[in-house]
């Protein structure tokens, strides 16, 4: 019996409610309370006895507590069921059939299908009926199913965990077949789905169902929601060229956010992108812009918070990328660049590795550009020898652990060099033509020991010349990857130390064959590019680290046995007992399977990772399920049986009556026979119905929802007090709204006092004579204040300045090497020294002493200061005649010139002038400080000093840069 979202199990016992009346009869009596009698020495005996043994009437409120708890027993004996939506899959007499999707779409709400088990297994055992449990991803080998008792069937249950690979409907509903023939009543099958066809028989599995369940119930349960299941398959995108995650769901409803990680073999977080599936999307894909180095650290890639293995993707060296350097000796390059042979290898290549190419026609300088980029791959395309300096750099390169490709060509038909994997006959092969009886040969299947092993050899490929290995030189160190159709050697390799020298008999274009046409040939590049590893020019020994050892695949086995697999929640981990070998051909589109976990096969320096997603993997939705089968959903398990919470609420307003009775009797509540009771006993029972009340209508997630806890279950962070922070962003926000001049705080504050005025100076003739309208002066703390806003800051270096701590130095040099400009203020020269050796130069020695100061010299006649705004020769303050020191430029172009790097900007000046002095200025725009030696004129060089100063820290060496400006338009003739 229903009634809304309440289902009675046994409302034939709601029957007993019509026993309410004689109970309230019964129940409306307590015992009568004593009496107080006076005893006084005369009357013992007298009086006594009490002839009334009538019993008094008991109040209303105790009456009520009774008829209520009576009344929770009969309801609890009905068994009550809020919201009873998975009972409807309960019908029939026979076993109760539990089929369990424990593929690895399965594991990221594994514990969601356990209570949904545990919870079937409760119900057939209150309607005395048997279970059977039926995996779809098998567990082991040959397992069966049988009817088990529910005790039995929960140890049964405890033991099934997710499998890392697709489930076998069809073989689980056979199963369950040959394990319910014969039984007795109907059976009930309750098939918790993963919401996922994966290999197109779950139609038919269903059906098998069906016909099962004639006699009962069929019921699904699904996921449903935002509660699918997600997958991932990782690898380098063909057009972008960059590593990629493809995220696929089943459905396109609604939205669904999420993170995926990428993370390194040692397990460290490198990358993290985020997705978001609009409605009707059911497949994405979210690129990682890494460089090389982080970018072939990954070792997996995973959605974060989805446990399962389908939604892990292992990384092998296949997806990883290498520096690979193209030579050619062909001349024709820069005429046909199109037909060139590097134009086909770069085409193959771009995609999946970074490729370099030396500039200049030099070879030696080519190959030594190359190496010097630490390329793990030199492909040579028709250089027929390499002799002297290139060959003694190549063959040192190819010892540490380099991979050595080479093309064949016009040039390599004379012979060749020692870099070659076997020694060539002169002249060559030609295969069709005019002068020859032969014809182009096709390509020969490709053997399993070979790294090509599993790539499909188009029909259409053939070769019409090619250079010949000498047979008799064809010895057990020399190793034929690819053949033609007759036998000869298309593709052969020799290793040279912990390198390999590979060698194509073929151009690289089309001249010689139509190989670089086909896919075949970019597969055979992109494998080969995986071989390299890492080398460093200077690095003698050769060694290879645990970052690049995936790399360094080599001998590729015909059989590979498992390293670590997956299990279904997506760990790494030993194989299991049942893992088997993989043939190296079927690894590349390998399924998973009880036999074949995903995981990582192979040797151990160079695995082969096999994912349960592929690269044309996809999620189909399940199919339209047989007529009459019922469509339920995990979130179906909020319903909760009420009869434990109605016996508890039951229990607890007896003990109630008991308490209430023996107060009573005690005269607590002012004697039986009064008519008028207190209001605190009313009170009280009011209180104890309404805790009963909420103790029968309240789920257990309500009480949840009270504790005080977050939602998420995470601690409420409690109210910071925001000042420190607030104030801290009100300054970034007001050094940055304007161009601000910063000067530093010395402690001192008459001469804080004069930077501050100085500056505000100098920025109201800014603001008249550019376009700069600077914000008003800042002062800077320099240990504690960021001084990343400031283009100019201003350093008045007093006698008593200390050395500074390393953390301040350290925020000082990024500072000037970021582009920042300090001008160093000693003050000293008005004291009547020569500038040089002043009271304030060991102050500026002590603050400067640990900087990585660039060389400095006094200002050249050229240089961008002195016309940066003004047209300057000297750079005059309060005193004049003490020397303005520059950052010197260097002559040469070399990477570590300073003033390149910073744009032409100095970023650092010195000075004795006391340029701030001459600055300050009062309100009224008056001079605060005379200036010593040529008066106002004096002071009007000192504001341009700083006006330049300004500029160029703002503007860099543009002015410099006007100098080419005649030449271009004589260029443009104008």
């Amino acid at each position: 019996m229903s009634l809304g979202a309440l289902t009675f199990l046994s409302p034939w016992l709601l029957a007993s409610l019509a026993a309410l009346p004689i109970i309230y009869w019964l129940l409306r009596t307590v015992p009568p309370s004593p009496r107080q009698v006076t005893f006084p020495p005369t009357r013992i005996l007298v009086g006594l006895e009490n002839k009334d043994k009538t019993p008094a009437a008991s109040p209303w409120w105790l009456t009520l507590i009774r008829l209520l708890a009576a009344a929770l027993f009969i309801f609890a004996l009905a068994d009550p069921v809020m919201n009873p939506t998975r009972e409807a899959a309960l019908k029939g007499t026979g076993p109760i059939a539990i089929v369990v999707d424990n593929g690895w779409s399965s594991a990221a709400h594994w514990d969601q299908r356990k209570r949904m088990i545990d919870r079937l297994i409760t119900d057939a055992e209150g309607q005395s009926r048997a279970v059977v449990i039926v995996p779809t991803a098998p567990t082991s080998k040959g397992a069966t199913a049988q009817i088990e008792a529910p005790s039995d069937a929960r140890s049964t249950a405890a033991a099934l965990m997710p499998q890392p690979f697709a489930p076998d409907r069809l073989a689980a509903a056979n199963t369950l077949a040959a394990a319910v023939e014969g039984a007795a009543g109907g059976t009930s099958v309750v098939w918790l789905s993963d919401d996922i066809d994966h290999d197109g028989n779950a139609a038919a599995a269903a059906a098998k169902l069906r016909e099962l369940a004639t006699d009962g119930t069929l019921a699904v349960v699904e996921d449903g929601g935002n509660r699918e299941p997600l997958g991932l398959n990782a690898g380098i995108g063909i057009q972008s060229g960059r590593l990629e995650a493809r995220i696929l769901r089943p459905n396109g409803d609604g939205t669904r956010d999420g993170f995926v990680h990428a993370i390194s073999t040692r397990g460290q977080s490198l990358a993290e992108a985020s997705f978001r599936f609009l409605p009707g999307q059911t497949e994405l894909v979210v690129p990682f812009d890494l460089p090389l180095e982080l970018r072939n650290q990954i070792g997996r890639v995973e959605i974060a918070g989805e446990r399962a293995a389908g939604a892990v993707s292992l990384i092998d060296a296949r997806s990883q990328w290498h520096r690979v350097a193209l030579i050619s000796g062909e001349s024709r390059e820069q005429a046909q660049p199109l037909l060139a042979p590097l134009y086909y290898i770069e085409k193959a290549l771009a995609p999946s590795a970074e490729l370099i190419r030396p500039k200049g026609s030099n070879l030696v300088a080519g190959i030594q550009e190359a190496l010097s980029q630490n390329a793990s791959v030199l492909m040579l395309a028709d250089i027929g020898t390499l002799s002297g300096d290139a060959a003694h750099h190549v063959a040192d390169w190819v010892e540490k652990g380099g991979v050595l490709v080479r093309f064949a060509g016009p040039r390599l038909e004379n012979g060749g060099d020692e870099l070659l994997p076997v020694p060539l006959r002169l002249g060559g092969r030609t295969l069709g033509g005019a002068l020859s009886w032969s014809t182009p040969q096709k390509l020969g299947p490709i053997e399993n020991q070979s790294p090509f092993a599993g790539l499909t050899v188009p029909p259409e490929v053939t070769v019409n010349r090619q250079v010949l290995a000498d047979p008799a030189m064809l010895g057990p160190d020399v190793q034929v990857w690819a053949r033609l159709e007759d036998g000869t050697p298309l593709v052969t390799e020799r290793k040279l130390g912990q390198g390999r020298i590979i060698l194509f008999h073929v151009t690289a274009n089309t001249d010689w064959s139509n190989l670089p046409l086909s896919g075949l040939f970019v597969e055979m590049l992109r494998r080969i590019a995986a071989l390299g590893t890492s080398v460093a020019s200077g690095d003698a020994s050769g060694s290879v680290t645990a970052d690049n050892a995936v790399a360094t695949a080599a001998d590729m086995p015909a059989v590979l046995p498992p390293l670590q697999t997956l299990n279904g929640y997506g760990v790494l981990g030993p194989p299991p007992p049942t893992a088997q070998p993989v043939a190296a051909e079927k690894a590349h589109d390998l399924v998973p399977t009880l036999d074949h976990p995903p995981g990582y096969y192979g040797a151990g320096n160079a695995p082969r990772a096999i994912n349960v997603l592929h690269t044309d993997s996809s999620l189909a939705p399940l199919p339209p399920l047989p007529s009459g089968t019922d469509r339920l959903n995990y979130s179906s398990e909020s319903s909760q049986p009420l009869k434990p919470w109605l016996l508890l609420a039951a229990l607890g307003l007896l003990f109630a009556d008991m308490i209430a009775v023996i107060l009573l009797r005690a005269g607590g509540f002012g004697g039986v026979r009064r008519r008028t009771q207190r209001p605190a006993g009313a009170a009280l029972a009011l209180a104890v119905i309404g805790a009963g009340a909420m103790l029968t209508v309240a789920p257990p997630q309500a009480f949840a929802q009270t504790s005080g806890a977050s939602p998420a279950g995470a601690a409420v962070p409690r109210p910071q007090n925001p000042s420190v922070n607030q104030a801290t962003d009100e300054r970034a926000i007001e050094a940055t709204a304007k161009v601000t001049l910063g000067y530093v705080l010395t402690g001192n504050a008459e001469v804080d006092e004069i930077s501050r005025v100085g500056l505000d100076g100098l920025g109201r003739l800014l603001s008249v004579r550019t376009a700069i309208e600077p914000g008003r002066p800042l002062g800077i703390n320099i240990l504690t204040d960021e001084i990343a806003f400031y283009p100019v800051i201003y350093w008045p270096v007093l006698p008593d300045a200390q050395a500074l701590p390393e953390d301040v130095l350290a925020k000082i040099d990024a500072y000037m090497k970021q582009g920042g400009l300090i001008v160093f203020d000693t003050r000293d020269y008005g004291l009547g020294l020569t500038g040089t050796g002043g009271p304030s130069e060991a102050a500026l020695k002590r603050i400067t002493g640990k900087l990585d100061m660039p060389r400095l010299e006094p200002v050249p006649e050229n240089h961008v200061l002195t016309k940066a705004f003004y047209l300057l020769r000297n750079f005059p303050g309060r005193w004049d005649g003490g020397q303005l020191w520059v950052e010197a430029l260097d002559n040469d172009d070399g990477p570590s010139r300073r003033a390149r790097i910073s744009d032409g900007v100095t970023s650092i000046i010195v000075t004795a002038n006391d340029l701030a002095s001459a600055w300050a200025l009062d309100e009224s725009g008056r001079p605060l400080y005379p200036t010593v030696g040529g008066g106002e004129n004096q002071r009007e060089m000192a504001f341009r000093t700083g006006v330049n100063i300004v500029m160029h820290a703002l503007t860099g060496n543009y002015k410099a840069d006007q100098v080419h400006v005649p030449a271009l338009l004589e260029r443009l003739g104008q």
